[in-house]
């Protein structure tokens, strides 16, 4: 059964405003980011000497150690997840400006063929 043309229109409508608020809802602008490895093994020794931990407070049968053991695996999981920032600004301390000239990211790229899409 084909839709009226109200309904038609409705429907248009209700679609463009979900790809609109799609679009500002995804932030795909964010650009490639650089990882601290250093970071990422510091929290994940921290984590896995966390989870030792908890082992060594359940055969004790002392919830404290579990406790002290839980905290450390969960500060690890946060060290590892902050190891990762902006590529722009590792770039900073290097003293090379990125120039007009350079080319565009492939997140960039999408995000200009979406862009194009929707404006079809």
């Amino acid at each position: 059964m084909p839709l009226s043309e109200e309904e038609q229109r409705l429907l248009d409508e209700m679609e463009r405003n979900l790809y609109k608020k799609e679009a500002d809802t995804v932030s795909v602008s964010s650009g490639p980011r650089t990882v601290d490895y250093t970071r990422v093994a510091i929290g994940l020794l921290l984590a896995v000497a966390g989870l030792g931990i908890i082992i060594v407070g359940v055969a004790m049968k002392l919830m404290f150690i579990g406790v002290i053991g839980f905290a450390a695996s969960v500060a690890g999981i946060l060290v590892m997840m902050s190891a990762s920032k902006p590529a722009d600004a590792a770039k900073k301390g290097s003293g090379k400006p990125k120039q007009q000239g350079d080319k565009p990211s492939f997140m960039d790229k999408m995000s200009q063929e979406w862009d194009k899409r929707q404006e079809r």
